[in-house]
């Protein structure tokens, strides 16, 4: 048998005809496979999105300065995203999937009585949502006003969420502490009073120590509990 057969047949390399055994070249960069250098692009293209979307803003953010900034093509970015709205959506998913993540969490152990888990599942969300404030500024602010698809997802965000309060409410009507109403719209509005309440934390100067928004949530969730009760009750008669 030859050199090079023999040298193949004994495990895999090759002669460069002196007798020198090369090893054959091995995929991907530093035993890392080429899905496994797909994932890190695109996570450091996100990261680089949550830094530059939220320092920068969404519209003076070009796809170059991500490209540099995750140190990635413009040819492997269009191998994760078509456009750079995909990659806002694609981060705004990340931070939801985040939060309602820690929300579960939350109720996971919580034996509490209804109203009181109602106030930990708000008291969790703005944890979440505030422990970055690079977060916050995406999702309070960025997604705003983009296209008609961001403003779908970020609706179908706020009514998931809705949806998870108006629970409590069922849970309060059965126990008799609310009148045997609709809470959906006021859950709806709860939703939209903490972002906002987030929002002003976000970009006030100073920024307020987190728990007053809490405190402004807790008392705000008592009002609006109670009008929506007594809305109801008035429409209803």
């Amino acid at each position: 048998m030859s050199t090079i057969d023999a040298s193949n047949s004994a495990g895999g390399f090759f002669s460069s005809g002196s007798g020198f055994r090369i090893p054959p070249k091995r995929r991907g960069y530093a035993g890392r496979t080429s899905e496994q250098l797909a994932a890190e692009r695109r996570l450091r293209l996100l990261e680089a999105a949550l830094t530059l979307f939220a320092e920068r803003g969404f519209s003076r953010t070009p796809i170059e300065l991500l490209c540099s900034t995750a140190r990635v093509t413009t040819r492997h970015f269009y191998e994760h995203f078509e456009t750079r709205e995909a990659v806002l959506a694609a981060l705004y998913d990340r931070i939801t999937l985040d939060t309602r993540r820690v929300i579960a969490e939350s109720l996971m152990h919580n034996t509490a009585p209804p109203r009181q888990r109602m106030e930990a599942t708000l008291r969790a969300f703005v944890d979440s949502c505030t422990q970055d404030p690079r977060r916050t500024r995406i999702l309070c602010v960025e997604v705003i006003g983009v296209s008609a698809e961001m403003f779908d997802r970020r609706r179908a965000a706020i009514h998931e969420f809705a949806a998870l309060l108006s629970g409590f409410t069922r849970e309060l009507v059965a126990s008799g502490e609310l009148p045997d109403r609709d809470y959906t719209r006021a859950c709806i509005g709860m939703v939209g009073a903490t972002r906002e309440l987030m929002t002003e934390w976000l970009i006030g100067e100073p920024r307020a120590p987190i728990e007053q928004v809490q405190a402004h949530l807790r008392g705000l969730f008592s009002c609006l509990l109670a009008g929506a009760s007594e809305l109801e009750e008035s429409v209803g008669s």
